[in-house]
């Protein structure tokens, strides 16, 4: 495996990791509605998450994407936004969830470099990848309304593009 490859492969495993915890927060919210993102548990997972976005971040920007600006400019930004919102959360206070929800609708733009450089590794896997995150963050707006099984699909979708990306990767 080229280094670059390494890197990629890398940027998929955090991202699984990530999907299986946001599942787990997801699941959380179908259950108990929209308080339950200030139960402290789901809060430590939020912050989990964003410093795991710092390392996917980092992973995916040293491998080998096309338009790799998209990434590079669009992921700072969208992790900015998110911190303000968590730290907002962590303090009870509604705006925090809506600016998660403002930076993770950057999450597709950055994605595009990722997806055009997995299509040539596995198809069918980066649709499922993408478009799984595509339908997670169109899905973000409903839960503050209390819907979040359009989100729970997309990252269901997301997670099986991962897993066969990794698999065909080994």
């Amino acid at each position: 495996m080229a280094n670059n490859d390494a890197y990629l492969q890398l940027g998929n495993s955090i991202s699984l990791a990530a999907a299986i915890l946001i599942l787990a927060v997801l699941a959380e919210l179908v259950l108990n509605g929209l308080k339950a993102i200030y139960l402290p548990w789901v809060l430590s997972v939020m912050w989990i998450l964003w410093i795991m976005g710092i390392a996917a971040y980092v992973s995916y920007v040293s491998a080998e994407l096309r338009v790799r600006q998209l990434m590079v400019y669009t992921v700072p930004l969208a992790l900015a936004i998110t911190l303000v919102g968590l730290i907002l959360l962590t303090e009870h206070k509604f705006l925090g969830a809506e600016l998660v929800v403002l930076g993770y609708f950057l999450e597709p733009i950055a994605g595009v470099s990722l997806y055009l450089r997995l299509l040539s590794i596995n198809g069918p896997a980066a649709h499922a990848f993408f478009w799984g995150a595509f339908l997670f963050t169109v899905g973000l707006p409903l839960i503050l309304i209390k819907d979040a099984y359009v989100s729970l699909i997309g990252d269901l979708i997301k997670m099986m593009g991962l897993m066969l990306l990794i698999l065909r990767s080994k």
